[in-house]
């Protein structure tokens, strides 16, 4: 706290001014095509060479408001003001499937430019085209082998790649376009070990103004500033996530115990209200009977009870007014604590004996039209046992969420045999949680799986998850990666069975770090058989695994 308010100081008397500013974003609003407002008034500015970072909550509008910088889609009202056009490294790439690497790129014209020109066929607008970058394809091959992707040509179909090569595909285009200004949205999702390091490394050599979303706290503890969102507005903390997360944890654990104080000052506030209404009460009863006992006159009487009334109903009031403001107050502070702290999910336990036999695979190899057949050199070979958390490891292409489409029976084996155990309740959560139906509302998909629980209950169990009555009529196919998360966890829930085996593949890919400690959480509880694949070793070491296996 000290450190952001000797930031603001020395900006104050130094000038503002004197930054050299790559970005201004000023008034921004948002709404969806129904008009309900995503956020509005973000306004912010960073300097030129600034590496930061923007956090929220799922669903608050972090990916929205970097299309929108970007150039991608339009502001609802406010602008946007850059030196340079930025780059964009997407969350998502459905977009280009029916795109080649190099129209993705947006380097597919220039080479179509230089191939015609070296051809002796080549027109004014293909050398306008070119703009003399007569070494695009060196710079791309270079790019490619940099960023361990050499065996990627331009002229393939980015629907052909994983998620992980797409993601490298974009991040060449940094060594290829050389930009002033990145925008990345979840740059770590699909990248294996490798890719990451060779990203942590150039955020750690470039000079350019950075600008990031992700959970990565690796990542994120590289930048120097952070930007909290929040529907209202933004919040700039000049400070890494680790040191805004210590600073953002104290001011919480100050709340909690604000709250805890005011607690008890409320409970006593009540008990001396009450105590003294007690007193007043007996007081009056006293006066009346003595006044009864010497005769006094029944006029005298009634105004003596009459001021005791307005003595004692001024009191109360003085009373209910201060208790009225305390609680009030309890109430402010509770709003101020987020809910996800404290909210913990428990899904059951599987009821298969330990080590039994779930999952025998056997000599097995894949082939997706126009490629190479995964292990071809090296069938796969292995079993799952009842219980065992297993951790699946793997570079990017090698296979992973191949294996596990396998395993559940959502692909068949091009060849060799997958042998399991008859009955088997798995639940998949692959990385988009397409279990979730996208047409459905948001209770009409609880209710579409329900099958004895009283409606009340199903909204109770909504309101615990954090989706509140204005949620219920939201069409899944709205909502963020981790609401999408937590309707899976709370779709669970109602369902008869618990089951006998989870498989996630990168279940944090698109969910805020409040939501990957929720899932983290949920999945160190359950006593099952756990296969996940993850590159994120903060949240594998928070659920915990005994196994890994390496493909």
């Amino acid at each position: 706290i000290t450190q952001y308010f000797k930031f603001i100081s020395n900006n104050m008397c130094c000038g503002i001014k004197e930054m050299i500013m790559s970005l201004q974003v000023q008034g921004l609003s948002y709404a969806h095509p129904n008009k309900d407002i995503l956020f509005q008034n973000i306004s912010f500015s960073i300097s030129s060479g600034e590496k930061c970072a923007i956090i929220g909550n799922n669903g608050i509008g972090k990916s929205t408001l970097l299309k929108i910088i970007s150039g991608l889609i339009a502001p609802a009202s406010g602008s946007v003001s850059c030196d340079y056009t930025p780059y964009m490294i997407p969350q998502h790439f459905g977009q280009f499937n029916d795109t080649t690497v190099g129209e993705a790129l947006g380097v597919a014209s220039k080479i179509h430019a230089l191939s015609a020109i070296l051809d002796g066929c080549g027109t004014v607008e293909d050398f306008t085209l070119l703009n003399d970058e007569w070494d695009i394809q060196e710079r791309i091959s270079d790019a490619f082998a940099h960023w361990e992707i050499d065996y990627v040509t331009p002229d393939m179909m980015m629907s052909s790649l994983s998620g992980g090569e797409k993601t490298k595909v974009f991040l060449a285009g940094l060594d290829i376009h050389h930009p002033s200004i990145v925008l990345m949205d979840e740059p770590t999702n699909h990248l294996d070990t490798k890719g990451r390091t060779l990203l942590y490394e150039f955020i750690h050599r470039t000079n350019n103004t950075i600008i990031v979303v992700s959970h990565d706290r690796t990542l994120l503890n590289m930048l120097s500033a952070t930007y909290e969102m929040s529907p209202t507005g933004m919040r700039f903390y000049p400070m890494s996530y680790r040191e805004y997360k210590e600073t953002v944890d104290a001011a919480v654990a100050a709340k909690v115990a604000r709250l805890q104080n005011q607690q008890k000052e409320l409970a006593k506030a009540e008990r001396l209200a009450h105590k003294t209404m007690e007193r007043q009460q007996k007081h009056a009863s006293r006066g009346e009977k003595q006044s009864a006992k010497q005769c006094v006159a029944r006029i005298a009487m009634g105004n003596m009870r009459n001021r005791s009334e307005v003595s004692t109903s001024r009191l109360n009031k003085a009373q209910q007014e201060k208790l009225q403001d305390m609680h009030h107050e309890l109430n402010e502070i509770r709003k101020s604590i987020s809910e996800s702290t404290t909210m913990k999910i428990n899904i059951g336990n599987s009821n298969l004996p330990d080590r039994k036999r779930l999952v025998e695979v056997t000599d097995v190899k894949y082939r997706y039209d126009g490629r190479e057949c995964l292990w071809q050199d090296a069938p796969l070979n292995l079993s799952i046992y009842s219980g065992e958390r297993i951790w699946l490891q793997g570079d990017n292409g090698s296979g992973k969420s191949t294996l596990l489409k396998l395993v559940t029976g959502i692909l068949r084996p091009t060849d060799g045999e997958i042998w399991r155990s008859y009955p088997l309740n798995i639940l998949y959560f692959d990385q988009e949680y397409s279990c979730i139906d996208g047409e459905r509302t948001v209770y009409g998909l609880l209710e579409a799986c329900n099958t004895n629980k009283p409606e009340h209950e199903l909204k109770m169990l909504l309101n615990r998850f954090q989706f509140p009555a204005p949620t219920w009529d939201k069409k899944c196919a709205s909502l963020s990666g981790g609401e999408r998360m937590k309707l899976a966890l709370c779709r669970l829930l109602i369902l008869d069975n618990v089951p006998d085996m989870i498989i996630a593949d990168e279940p944090t890919n698109n969910i805020d770090i409040s939501s990957m400690d929720i899932l983290a959480e949920t999945l160190k509880s359950y006593k099952g058989t756990l296969l996940i694949v993850s590159h994120d070793e903060q949240f594998v070491h928070d659920v915990g695994f005994e196994r890994i296996l390496r493909i």
